[in-house]
């Protein structure tokens, strides 16, 4: 029940009264944080970029290694950038830059950097005295020198092929074909009103949810949901269009069911206007798209009457997860919207069908609501609700499941019959979609027989909900089980049957998992068992810690955008605080095992699944990793694993009071406001 005006004035002043001191002093850190952080991202926010776009080596800048660049200078521009390397190590000391004038021999900026400040991949940017001027000088010479240790500096990255015309690079006075990875940025109009937009929505929501937190105080569904559609929004405009990953597919998936929608012939094409990607970029965000959302948003819809054909047939995969796109993209047909707009409309549909299921999971938990809110919030998710990805849809029924299965295991009533029926759908729409995350449901048979009435009601109700997962698995294991008996078969019987007979029995779907082909296959898991089995270890070896950083937001954009470590390791701090949060109710031991043994067998089945449908058989090896590996295995693919993992750790002995609460709101609000200015600084250098 939403409070009347009076009411909910009346909780804002005694709210107040009561913590004056508390909410003053949150303000003020608020202010300061908004303050400081927008100082600090200041030279790159709301400037176009241009420059070296090409920088696949790197020269460590060490004691005796001195790098030269003479570059043309970009008119008018006050800030430079170079792509840096740390080497995924902590290096100490520091390094010299020094920004010369070619004809003026004027000093545009001299200054020592410390190598610890600096993220890896990531591009540092260096403020010039003043802005570059083509009267004055027609080229600068930028000298970047160090006293590290080897092995303990940065390295600086540059490239074989010339970004630059009449440019030179040397390392250590020898010349190089090539540039570094220098960027130029200045002032741009289109850049600098599309960066006041959302600075200025990002400030005030992002605010109106501080003062929710602390003068407010309303449920947690209704905070949570007030967060989903603020941060929603949010990264619906700035994580830019075909930037998340494999959107360019999705989008072509939800384009096709809205003209099965509107009854169209050839389900396969669209007007050439719908196909305009010009200012995308495909997994990286770049500024040039921002420039095309002022320039175009309201442009009239202009179809050229050109049909072109998509290049992917979602004939070929599940149709239901593109349903809310696809209402989206009709709406903005009927109502004659050009591309861009209906688009962001597509996204749009997509984002409210995971802030319903966010709210509906908040809501219907009586436990954990701080931990499940806050992970179903985070930027990785947001991203992926804001996009044209059904990972969207996957998240969304993952929270709903989990958040009945908690309410059943911990209520004392019998179990609502539209709550069943509720679940049972969840099910029925997520098992087809990938069968690894309906593993869960098996977790209702720990539900209390008394909350079904007897035992009967029990194993047939239980039996109904997992029956969906079930049938996906047998399914999709019936071929591998075929492969293995008929192996057995072949060995103790090695005349009894033909090869033309065997073929018989098995369908073309089955026979589709043997063929051998560029990729690892059953057959050939089969035959090579030992070095699959190699294969698998090195794997999850080398790429269990980037999958586990990944799941929870390590990575955004196209898994392009790299956020600090800072600030990965404090939202994965803030789940802990939240999860250790002091709950009625704490699951027994062999539950919390048995969570953990579904979230290794479906991570198995993932790392599996990617060896026999993506990873190529005669792969380029890396050093590194002393042999092939799965290739495609990504840290988002777990993230539905991460509701059930985090409640492992809730305990009765380590419990942090509800108090706090507000205080990891507060947090979280701070970091993803973090990312959200990082998004942007990137943005803008790309």
């Amino acid at each position: 029940m939403i409070d009347k005006p009076k009411d909910l004035k009346n909780r804002i002043k005694e709210n107040f009264n009561e913590n004056r001191i508390i909410v003053i002093s949150m303000l003020l850190i608020w202010v300061s944080v908004i303050v400081f952080t927008l100082f600090s991202y200041s030279d790159s926010l709301g400037k176009v970029s241009s420059g070296n776009e090409f920088y696949e080596h790197a020269v460590e800048l060490s004691e005796g290694v001195t790098v030269t660049e003479i570059v043309p200078i970009v008119q008018d521009s006050d800030v430079i950038a170079f792509k840096f390397a740390t080497y995924a190590r902590k290096n100490k000391g520091s390094f010299d830059i020094r920004v010369k004038g070619l004809d003026s021999d004027k000093i545009y900026a001299e200054k020592t950097v410390k190598v610890s400040s600096l993220q890896d991949n990531a591009f540092a940017t260096f403020r010039l005295n003043e802005k570059l001027d083509q009267a004055v000088d027609s080229k600068i010479k930028i000298t970047l020198s160090s006293d590290c240790e080897a092995k303990q500096g940065v390295g600086v990255y540059y490239s074989e092929l010339s970004a630059f015309e009449n440019s030179s690079f040397d390392i250590d006075g020898e010349r190089y074909d090539g540039d570094l990875s220098l960027r130029f940025l200045n002032d741009s109009e289109e850049l600098s009103l599309f960066y006041h937009i959302v600075i200025i929505w990002v400030i005030s929501a992002f605010s109106l949810i501080v003062l929710m937190i602390f003068l407010i105080k309303p449920k947690y569904e209704t905070l949570f949901t007030v967060i989903a559609i603020v941060f929603g929004l949010t990264f619906w405009l700035i994580i830019t269009p075909m930037s998340a990953p494999d959107e360019t597919v999705h989008y072509e998936y939800s384009f096709q069911m809205s003209n099965y929608m509107m009854g169209e012939k050839d389900h396969l094409v669209f007007d050439e206007e719908y196909q305009n990607y010009g200012s995308f970029a495909g997994h990286l965000n770049v500024s040039a798209a921002y420039e095309r959302f002022i320039k175009k948003i309201n442009k009239p819809l202009s179809l050229k009457g050109k049909m072109v054909r998509m290049n992917n047939d979602i004939e070929e995969t599940y149709h239901v997860c593109f349903i809310p796109q696809a209402l989206g993209i009709t709406l903005g047909r009927l109502l004659k919207w050009n591309m861009l707009r209906t688009f962001y409309l597509g996204r749009l549909f997509n984002l409210a069908f995971y802030v319903f299921c966010v709210h509906i999971a908040i809501k219907k938990t009586p436990v954990h609501k701080l931990m499940f809110g806050i992970l179903a919030t985070l930027p990785v998710f947001m991203q992926q609700a804001a996009s044209y990805s059904y990972d969207c849809y996957i998240n969304g029924l993952t929270f709903v499941i989990i958040a009945f299965l908690m309410k059943w295991m911990h209520q004392d009533e019998l179990i609502d019959n539209k709550e069943f029926v509720i679940v049972l759908i969840a099910n029925l729409m997520i098992a087809p979609v990938k069968v690894v995350y309906g593993l869960f449901t098996f977790l209702f048979w720990f539900v209390p027989e008394k909350n079904y009435g007897n035992r009967k009601n029990k194993i047939m109700r239980t039996l109904i909900l997992t029956a969906p997962t079930i049938y996906q698995f047998v399914a999709l294991l019936f071929p591998l089980l075929f492969r293995i008996l008929r192996k057995i078969f072949e060995n103790l019987f090695p005349a009894a049957v033909s090869a033309e007979t065997v073929d018989q029995l098995i369908s073309d779907g089955i026979r589709s998992w043997n063929v051998e082909g560029e990729t690892y296959t059953f057959s050939y898991v089969m035959n090579h068992p030992l070095e699959a089995l190699d294969i698998i270890l090195r794997t999850i070896r080398y790429g269990i810690k980037n999958w586990f950083y990944g799941s929870f937001g390590r990575a955004l954009s196209g898994d392009s955008l790299i956020l600090p470590t800072y600030l990965v390791h404090s939202i994965l701090g803030l789940l802990v605080l939240s999860i250790l949060r002091e709950e009625e109710h704490t699951g027994n031991l062999f539950f919390r095992f048995l969570i953990i043994s579904f979230c290794v067998f479906g991570g198995m089945m993932i790392v599996c699944g990617m060896l026999i449908s993506w990873t190529e058989i005669n792969q380029e090896i890396i050093a590194d990793f002393g042999g092939p590996i799965i290739q495609g295995v990504q840290g988002r693919y777990f993230s539905p694993f991460l509701p059930y993992l985090f409640i492992i750790p809730n305990n009765s002995k380590i419990r942090i009071p509800k108090k706090f609460d507000p205080y990891i709101l507060f947090a979280f609000i701070v970091l993803v406001f973090e990312v959200v200015v990082y998004v942007l600084s990137y943005t803008f250098m790309n």
